[in-house]
């Protein structure tokens, strides 16, 4: 599919070789990040490329990368760059949205501490493995909702009759 760039970025990353530029790329339809290799494009070309999507958002295919058109130069207002959220170019979010990277780290902290509040009370007034797999899910929930904002988000939709994102 082919995008017009509407902005390139570098921020500067720790890596294990030393301090490098990452490049990110704008177009209509977001944010992509390109990685360590500095675009051979500008600002306002119309590029083909191919992209994978994870957790942490858009990643360029360099093999699929083709000029169609140059272009003017800058068509838009120079955007801010993207923040890292310390494994991609997530935003750091609160609340946190459902499908939010962080999100996995959370719960798996949530499980953590819900195993422990649970075999700290005695596992004796459980009946069985399965029965102390679900209170520890139960409280789980419970600390995740609490962590991500989702409380607070509920709290602040019943004040304001808004749905809060």
């Amino acid at each position: 599919m082919s995008y017009v760039i509407e902005n390139i970025t570098s921020k500067e990353v720790n890596t294990k070789f030393g301090p490098k530029p990452a490049f990110s790329i704008k177009t209509s339809d977001g944010w992509f990040s390109y990685g360590f290799k500095k675009p051979a494009f500008a600002i306002g070309d119309e590029v083909d490329f191919q992209y994978t999507e994870n957790t942490y958002g858009k990643n360029v295919d360099h093999a699929s990368v083709k000029l169609i058109t140059k272009g003017a130069g800058a068509t838009a207002a120079p955007a801010a760059a993207p923040r890292s959220g310390g494994g991609g170019f997530a935003a750091k979010v609160f609340p946190v949205p459902a499908l939010h990277g962080d999100r996995a780290i959370i719960r798996q902290n949530s499980v953590t501490n819900a195993t422990k509040i649970v075999t700290d009370f005695g596992l004796e007034s459980y009946a069985d493995a399965e029965q102390i797999a679900v209170e520890v899910i139960r409280i789980a929930r419970v600390l995740e909702s609490y962590s991500c904002g989702d409380i607070d988000a509920e709290m602040a939709e019943s004040l304001a009759g808004v749905k809060v994102d």
